[in-house]
């Protein structure tokens, strides 16, 4: 193997990991309002658990205390295995985010955000999904109401689809 085709290989690799990592790292969570949304946003259609930690106590627990994030769990284990899937193939990986601020001020904020979202499955099938026309892309967009607790910023009810 010559050097050039190490080379290409090696690009090839390192683009692929950059698309594989970028999104996750485009989602961290700043402290603002719109970097909790997106943050909680690839968490949620990651179907990762954390995302609990990202939202208040109000859209966390119903009006009966039980936890919204274990009733998806249910909600999705049940829709996986109904479908004769494992949980992990319903995981989509937001592959665009974008937020805008509607309102802000010092207790809470309004948040428009959108999505474009693809299965979460090995990014080579994905490429190849893509090059056969086999790839859907998901649109989501929804508004989000984010308000402070206890001086953090965390999701409010509604704007995600939660199980009552």
């Amino acid at each position: 193997m010559n050097i050039r085709s190490r080379l290409i290989s090696f690009l090839i690799v390192l683009f692929l990991g950059l698309c594989v990592s970028a999104p996750a790292a485009l989602a961290k969570d700043d402290g603002t309002p719109e970097g909790v949304v997106k943050a909680f946003a690839h968490q949620y259609f990651m179907l990762d658990e954390k995302m609990a930690g990202h939202m208040s106590r109000e859209a966390l627990y119903t009006e009966h205390d039980v936890n919204r994030v274990d009733l998806l769990f249910r909600v999705k284990e049940q829709e996986a295995f109904k479908r004769g899937l494992e949980l992990n193939y319903l995981r989509m990986r937001p592959i665009l985010m974008k937020t805008q601020v509607v309102s802000e001020d010092d207790d809470s904020a309004v948040i428009e955000f959108s999505a474009v979202m693809v299965r979460n499955i090995n990014p080579i099938y994905r490429m190849v999904g893509y090059v056969f026309g086999m790839m859907k892309e998901h649109d989501f967009e929804t508004t989000v109401t984010v308000i402070k607790e206890d001086g953090i910023w965390k999701v409010g009810p509604n704007g995600f689809a939660f199980p009552a």
